[in-house]
């Protein structure tokens, strides 16, 4: 079996990662693979390279774009024409690697794509699935899979598209690793919060004014900030917060691959919308407050959150401040939140997909 992920954040390797290790405590064997390995430099640098910094640089230009029902359809169209005008000096290292199996779970739309069309070229019938790792699905879905695994239930016209052509939708949640004994079950007093401030892989939507304003409400307590990829703002974080961070109410971390034993010792999560993130603080029974999300599937995954009641909403830095002002009298409101938030999350996702998948493949 090979499963299918992209560079774009941390999110997308996590849910490969995540279902890999439920495969092989089975005994499965499980090949994982990024998709960029199986491009061109020139196309990994269009599809992801570009992506990657149109969120560095906050860039939205390209919102509208790729919420379009048209734009994928057309570059799906597109993308075979490219790769035969410009020639691909990885298509028979691709080839090889899909004809190595006959199941593939892309964790990405580009992965189900890329393997669709690359069994093609080979003559290699192949069945693939897709895991989403969001609230809601994308336009870019709109590519023929065998199931498609969800969140939750919902509706949507690509998941309605899908069923039309006979794919198996099936609302199993997001796979996480999950680890029972690392939950956040300790109630601090409401002057000593234990506050995790992240931005997903790629450190994103966390500033200094922020990092001030997290230090100046929360004084008695400790404050963690995981700038994830970004070395610049870890740098400036240490530069501009010595003395914070040798009295030990800051602390701050890089990338970090396992997050669980972060989101178990926070009693308030403030994050990015990202759907993996979301899911495991929520498994993690902690209060969230989202700050911040990208253009397109984190709005949605916000909204979901939000509509009911699973996290708080910070747009800025002033609201985010009145938020923490309530949450930090009021444990109850804490509680609450955190209870609303494991009631969309499955901590069992993992297994009773690669369940399903065991099962479609005899």
């Amino acid at each position: 079996m090979l499963l299918l992920y992209v560079e774009s954040g941390a999110g997308s390797r996590a849910l490969a990662e995540a279902l890999a290790s439920r495969f092989r405590k089975q005994g499965k064997a499980v090949e994982l693979m990024s998709v960029s390995e199986l491009l061109p430099q020139w196309l990994s640098d269009l599809l992801f390279g570009q992506y990657y910094q149109w969120c560095m640089s906050g860039k939205q230009h390209h919102s509208k774009l790729y919420a379009s029902r048209w734009f994928y359809p057309f570059l799906y169209r597109l993308l075979p024409l490219w790769l035969a005008l410009k020639g691909n000096d990885k298509l028979d290292e691709a080839k090889a690697v899909i004809r190595r199996h006959k199941q593939v779970v892309a964790c990405s739309y580009y992965g189900a794509f890329f393997a669709r069309y690359f069994a093609k070229q080979a003559g290699h019938k192949v069945e693939i699935s897709g895991v989403l790792g969001d609230y809601q699905i994308s336009n870019g879905w709109r590519t023929a899979l065998t199931q498609l695994f969800v969140s939750h239930q919902y509706s949507h016209p690509v998941l309605d598209w899908h069923r039309a052509r006979g794919t198996e939708v099936l609302p199993l949640g997001i796979p996480t690793e999950v680890t029972p004994d690392l939950t956040a079950t300790n109630e601090q007093n409401n002057a000593n919060l234990n506050i995790l401030l992240c931005g997903g892989g790629w450190g994103l939507g966390i500033s200094p004014a922020t990092v001030a304003l997290l230090l100046a409400q929360n004084p008695s307590g400790t404050v963690t900030v995981i700038c994830g990829q970004n070395e610049a703002l870890q740098q400036q974080l240490q530069a501009r917060f010595e003395q914070q961070i040798a009295q030990q109410q800051l602390r701050l971390a890089g990338f970090v691959s396992d997050m669980q034993p972060y989101y178990a010792q926070a009693d308030i999560i403030i994050t990015k919308a990202g759907g993996l993130t979301l899911t495991e603080a929520a498994l993690a029974n902690t209060c969230l407050i989202i700050h911040g999300a990208l253009p397109g599937q984190e709005q949605h995954n916000r909204a979901v959150f939000v509509a009911q009641g699973a996290a708080l909403n910070a747009h800025n830095d002033e609201q985010l401040r009145d938020l923490l002002s309530r949450i930090q009298g009021s444990s109850t409101l804490r509680s609450q939140t955190s209870m609303r938030a494991a009631t969309l999350v499955n901590a069992n996702a993992s297994q009773q997909i690669c369940h399903h998948l065991l099962a479609s493949s005899k």
